[in-house]
């Protein structure tokens, strides 16, 4: 939306007063520019946005308003994809690689959000949510030191809870 406001020559328009010192907005040629900046923006928005810039009386306010609207879908995003991290377990029966390859997604969308994780934290979180199955071969794999994640996985990989819980026996 920047470009097409910026080829209609309108961009100044969305800058915050304090930061554009050069403009005279009290102009009639700034504010019929600034209500063709404002209608740029009403069209390109979805119906879905439109609601929330319903009362903005310059670009600027509908530009504010959009961003304060996404900022909190941000939270929201972060907030949801936080707690299903963190609830996050594995299901009873469920293959460890098909565990691991969602866990992996969750992992992507901590890091889409602007959340990422560092290796260890992420192998933390990992061990963490194996079942009670993997509970003795995950505590053996805690103590060495240097542990990487793709280590951890390769070596979980070859051990099935089944044959963990009948070698625990």
């Amino acid at each position: 939306m920047r470009m097409k406001l910026s080829r209609k020559g309108v961009l100044a328009h969305i800058i915050k007063p304090e930061f554009d010192a050069l403009s005279d907005r009290s102009t009639v040629q700034w504010k019929t520019n600034d209500l063709k900046a404002l209608g740029v923006i009403a069209g390109d928005v979805s119906l879905t946005y439109q609601v929330y810039i319903r009362g903005a009386t310059t670009a600027a306010d509908s530009w504010r308003m959009l961003e304060e609207q996404f900022k909190r879908n941000t939270l929201k995003n972060r907030l949801v994809v936080t707690k299903k991290l963190f609830n996050f377990k594995t299901e009873s029966g469920t293959q460890f690689a098909v565990h691991v390859d969602q866990f992996k997604e969750l992992v992507i969308q901590m890091k889409t959000i602007g959340e990422p994780l560092d290796e260890t934290r992420q192998l933390v979180l990992l061990l963490s949510s194996l079942a009670d199955e993997y509970r003795m071969i995950s505590t053996v794999h805690e103590n060495p030191p240097n542990m990487t994640l793709a280590y951890a996985i390769q070596a979980l990989s070859g051990v099935d809870a089944s044959d963990e819980s009948s070698s625990a026996q």
